[in-house]
């Protein structure tokens, strides 16, 4: 009984590490936006705008402007102790909450 209870609580483990890993190594969203014909404009998503501008110099090689951008932190709420905003934090990630999140939509130069 005890082997079977640590072989689940093993596999639970490693589940949630491949979870944790995939979700770690997602990178920016990026959905092309027509421009009826002009320069190239982009909607990017992604946890932070250094991480979308850093996406939009590698799409535009001759720089960008920028149309609209937002960012917003997810507030960690209350608990001054380490483990209580792991469990918080853990708490929103498996009910689906989002956590940090910004938006830009971006024009390439000419």
């Amino acid at each position: 009984m005890r082997l079977e209870f640590t072989m689940a609580l093993r596999r639970l483990m490693m589940l949630g590490l491949v979870g944790w890993c995939m979700a770690g190594c997602s990178g920016p969203q990026v959905r092309s936006v027509g421009t009826g014909g002009g320069a190239p404009a982009y909607e990017l998503r992604g946890d932070s705008l250094a991480q979308l501008q850093a996406e939009a110099a590698r799409l535009c090689g001759n720089g960008y402007t920028v149309l609209r951008q937002s960012q917003r932190f997810a507030a960690v709420q209350g608990d001054d102790n380490a483990a209580g905003q792991w469990l918080q934090q853990a708490g929103q990630w498996l009910e689906g909450m989002p956590g940090n999140q910004a938006q830009a939509t971006v024009q390439c130069r000419a």
